[in-house]
């Protein structure tokens, strides 16, 4: 098949840390030029792809003629599919067209105005394919066609080194560092539970940003106990994620499809989270990690860390959560008319 996929131009491929859509996007591409498939790229003007990808700059963020670039290409060319991990008005110009056409929803707050109008206009032979089914769940009964697909990582992306981890390795949270990502949950419960804690992630370049960082983390970084690392990138996170106790994600934000969970899984690493959005539908409680009510009940499932065999993790990972299951999930959509 002649396959478009079109990313918002935030962050050129591949992503070296920061970039959770753009990876998939990236392992998505790969996957199905595997599979014989022909792919054009429409994304930031600085990606760097494979020699068998085309690519379509469409500039950057900053780049107001984003839209306009899209809908010109969509006018003069035509695909099997387009797939689109962007905005929804990319479609306009097919919009009423026979072409088969895939959006996938990377967030998971939906229902506005603008999703609502763009229903109304009717499109056809397109089918909504969010990354995670409680998103499908949720938001089905506004309207349009839905079938949910699952993020994956390539089998090889992250390696499972550890079988068995030291008694008193650390918790690990990894993220964007700001106030909805449970950084402070995560580490008070290392405090209760004795646990070192390791912090990854990027601090935001507003001052107010800098500012919380430093009022409600900052005060607890002197005590050896709780660790700021910074961004990592995929060698550093690998090998953290291999010497890791569990990698805790108590969130507080709407978490469409955590990428980084399936990363922890890949490495054998259990993940400890909270009962709600996406993390109830992948960690299995006791197999490869456990889900809990509230800080208390986070605080217990990590006394029960030992009950769980790392290699199940991995396990969990290659048997519902490799790229290659994505990308065929993907072209079974690809092929359906609706």
């Amino acid at each position: 098949m002649k396959i478009l996929q079109i990313l918002n131009p935030v962050i050129p491929l591949p992503a070296k840390t920061v970039g959770g859509s753009e990876r998939i996007v990236e392992y998505l591409i790969d996957e199905l030029l595997t599979l014989g498939h022909e792919v054009t790229f429409m994304g930031h003007k600085d990606s760097k792809l494979k020699s068998e990808v085309k690519h379509i700059s469409i500039g950057n963020y900053l780049d107001k003629t984003t839209i306009k670039s899209v809908w010109m290409h969509l006018i003069k060319h035509k695909y099997d599919v387009v797939h689109n991990h962007g905005r929804l008005m990319h479609f306009a110009p097919i919009i009423w067209g026979s072409t088969r056409k895939i959006h996938t929803f990377h967030m998971a707050d939906l229902d506005n105005k603008g999703f609502r109008n763009f229903l109304k206009m009717t499109p056809k032979n397109l089918t909504f394919t969010p990354c995670a089914r409680w998103i499908q769940e949720k938001y089905v009964h506004i309207g349009g066609n839905w079938n949910y697909v699952n993020n994956g990582l390539p089998m090889d992306k992250y390696k499972f080194e550890n079988t068995v981890v030291d008694q008193d390795a650390p918790l690990v949270i990894i993220c964007r560092i700001s106030p909805g990502k449970g950084i402070v949950d995560a580490i008070h419960i290392a405090i209760k539970t004795g646990k070192k804690l390791i912090i990854a992630g990027k601090i935001g370049d507003y001052e107010h940003e800098k500012e919380w960082f430093e009022q409600n983390v900052g005060q607890f970084l002197n005590n050896g106990q709780i660790t700021f690392v910074g961004e990592i990138d995929d060698v550093q996170k690998n090998a953290l994620l291999n010497t890791a106790s569990a990698l805790i994600i108590p969130t507080k934000d709407s978490e469409a499809f955590n990428t980084t969970m399936i990363e922890a899984n890949a490495c054998g690493c259990p993940v400890i989270s909270y009962n709600k959005f996406c993390f109830p539908e992948f960690i299995v409680n006791g197999k490869n990690g456990f889900t809990g009510v509230d800080p208390k009940a986070l605080v217990e499932a990590i006394g029960r860390l030992g009950e769980i065999n790392r290699n199940d993790c991995r396990k969990h990972f290659e048997a519902h959560y490799n790229s290659k299951i994505m990308a065929l999930n993907y072209i079974n959509q690809y092929q359906i008319k609706v």
